[in-house]
Order: structure tokens, then C-alpha cells, then sequence
């Protein structure tokens, strides 16, 4: 059996992924603003595919997350 203290810790490494992958979300929004901007739309429509795939990947972990605390919440 899995310990509290290694259950938050899971949890923590968790967001911390999510953490990670917002981070590169908000850059990808700011590059692709920036090419928007100055009239590079193939290299913005690429910086907002990528965007999108760091959301969906936050997302995936978000999923994950909500699934094991499913197990603890008592309604």
C-alpha cells in the first residue's frame, strides 16, 4: 500500500507536469502571436498547433489527477 506521503508526492509531480506544459502552452501564445503579428501566419498556425498539444497533454494529466482523487472524495 501506497503511503499519504507518496500519494502527494504523485500528486504533486502530477501538476508539476501540468505546470510544465502550461508553461510551453503560454510561450506558444506568445510566439504565435508575435509571427500573427507580423504577417508570418504558416509560423503562427504552427506555434497554435503546438499550443494546442501542450493543452491537451495539461489536460490528459488533469484527467488522471481527477480520477484517483474520484477515489477520495466523499460525496
Amino acid at each position: 500500500m501506497t503511503a499519504p506521503n507518496e500519494k502527494l508526492e504523485e500528486q504533486a509531480r502530477r501538476l508539476d507536469e501540468i505546470l510544465k506544459e502550461l508553461e510551453m502552452a503560454v510561450a506558444h501564445v506568445k510566439t504565435a502571436a508575435a509571427h500573427f503579428r507580423s504577417g508570418e501566419v504558416p509560423r503562427g498556425c504552427a506555434h497554435t498547433v503546438a499550443l494546442e498539444g501542450h493543452m491537451i497533454v495539461a489536460g490528459e494529466f488533469l484527467k488522471e489527477i481527477s480520477k484517483t482523487h474520484r477515489l477520495a472524495a466523499r460525496p
